[in-house]
């Protein structure tokens, strides 16, 4: 149990999510400063550095769900923010910022201040120490990260209780499916390395989600014709009839961009 907590505490903390490579692709000057660095050059350095290690040939997966947590100390952001840009989810205090995220949790006003001190703290601590990361040596680099992420830990078990930290993971991963399908939650990280999931898994569980989705679909428009029959019976049988002319034979248009019951956003 308390081996799940610490993983727990280390996806949590740093964030851990989609879209890792996109990221740190354009900086904000090529000259002037860039988060911790004194120009954007040195940014992409160590970015490309990190992403290449983690992404590259014999890519580290390890060192790969660290990225977004390096680029966030990299650019002096609140850890979880690359997530969050990027369309994955943001780090635990975004959800805590959620009041009844908190009254959950049983988190009184004290501890959340504590924990938003301990964040900022942690993020100065980190910053000067991935200024010294050698990625000469990639065994070197990956225990070096994980000793910052360590430490980081061990500063977040200090405010937060075990059973807070997991209600907190459970409510984590229940937010990721507000916006992603179940298959989609599971099979990628953090959940997927906690569940020891498999690549053939994997392929299996979005395979077999394509067709139930295709399922759900042909018995959703079956419901929506037989809802538009009852409706219609509403009518006159001359009104019907004047329907079955006005729309003719069903043609299919293909996939419709909008769903029914979704209101149009106003431009």
């Amino acid at each position: 149990m308390k081996s799940n907590i610490t993983m727990t505490v280390a996806l949590l903390l740093f964030g851990v999510g989609l879209q890792a490579q996109a990221f740190g692709q354009k900086n904000e000057s090529e000259n002037g400063s860039v988060g911790i660095f004194a120009t954007g050059a040195e940014y992409d350095e160590f970015m490309g550095n990190a992403k290449r290690l983690a992404y590259g040939p014999n890519g580290d997966p390890e060192l790969r769900a660290m990225i977004p947590m390096l680029n966030d100390i990299a650019l002096n952001r609140p850890l979880g923010w690359t997530n969050q840009r990027y369309g994955g989810q943001g780090g635990e205090l975004d959800l805590l910022s959620n009041d009844k995220v908190r009254s959950e949790l049983e988190m009184v006003d004290e501890q959340y201040e504590d924990l938003q001190r301990m964040n900022e703290s942690v993020q100065k601590r980190v910053a000067e120490q991935i200024r010294g990361l050698d990625f000469s040596n990639r065994e070197n680099l990956a225990s070096q990260i994980k000793k910052i992420r360590d430490e980081a830990n061990n500063d977040l078990n200090s405010v937060l209780l075990p059973h807070q930290l997991e209600r907190l993971q459970q409510l984590r991963s229940q937010s990721m499916l507000r916006n992603r399908s179940i298959v989609d939650v599971i099979t990628s990280e953090p959940l997927k390395t906690n569940l020891e999931i498999t690549e053939d898994q994997s392929t299996e569980l979005k395979e077999t989600e394509r067709e139930i989705e295709e399922e759900l679909e042909r018995e959703i428009t079956k419901l929506r014709q037989k809802s538009r029959e009852k409706l219609l019976g509403k009518l006159k049988r001359s009104q019907r009839e004047k329907v079955t002319e006005l729309f003719g034979e069903t043609f299919d248009f293909g996939e419709s961009k909008a769903k029914p019951g979704k209101k149009r956003q106003k431009k």
